[in-house]
């Protein structure tokens, strides 16, 4: 299903000067605190006061689409090949974002491997096993979340996933170092913090369990 309209330890957080902020490993990533730009913004979105952190984020976004989990065809698929395929039981599928093919070995619980490219092109490589396995190249990797610091929620209704989409896809991307997320986070007209690729599936499962 092609969706063409997709735009898809310790417990304190790293400052990377005014380019952006790295959550390091955490014990809980989800439970960690969230940069208040970010908070913010995604707060602004859905219209609930800043948000504090990813988990509360996912949960706000599962109970204003009805309290289900993403299926396959929620996902961002692309109509045409692009940068950032997963492949599964010998079947390729092009994403918009590269974080639906994470997505895509959770809903499976299959191998996926995993290629996509940074906002410089350099070649980012996975292999993704259900919700808990994640072998990345390079291991330095990280990914990014973000949301658009003008995004507002829809005058007429609630927001819906594709709202959410438009807002925070653009923003979703994997780099190959915390110092090449740093110099795209300056350029973007976005609230955003990047965390180690890693630990990608953890976030997955939450929007699939």
């Amino acid at each position: 299903m092609s969706h063409d309209n997709c735009a898809c330890g310790a417990t304190t957080d790293d400052r990377i000067d005014s380019g952006g902020t790295f959550l390091g490993r955490q014990d809980e990533p989800l439970e960690a605190p969230l940069p208040n730009d970010v908070g913010t913004a995604l707060g602004r979105l859905f219209e609930t006061g800043s948000v504090p952190t990813l988990g509360a984020w996912v949960r706000e976004v599962r109970r204003r689409t009805g309290g289900g989990a993403i299926a396959v065809e929620d996902l961002c698929h692309a109509a045409d090949e692009t940068p950032h395929w997963g492949e599964i039981d010998g079947t390729r599928h092009h994403f918009v974002c590269f974080y639906d093919a994470v997505v895509l070995a959770a809903l499976r619980d299959r191998p996926v491997d995993i290629r996509t490219e940074s906002p410089d092109g350099e070649p980012i490589e996975l292999r993704a096993v259900g919700e808990d396995e994640l072998n990345v190249s390079p291991e330095k990797a990280v990914f990014s979340f973000g949301v658009e610091k003008g995004a507002e929620p829809p005058a007429d209704r609630d927001p819906r996933r594709e709202d959410v989409y438009a807002a925070v896809c653009p923003y979703v991307k994997a780099f190959p170092d915390v110092q090449s997320y740093k110099r795209w986070a300056e350029t973007v007209p976005a609230a955003t913090v990047a965390m180690p690729l890693s630990g990608a599936t953890e976030f997955a499962s939450e929007l699939v369990s």
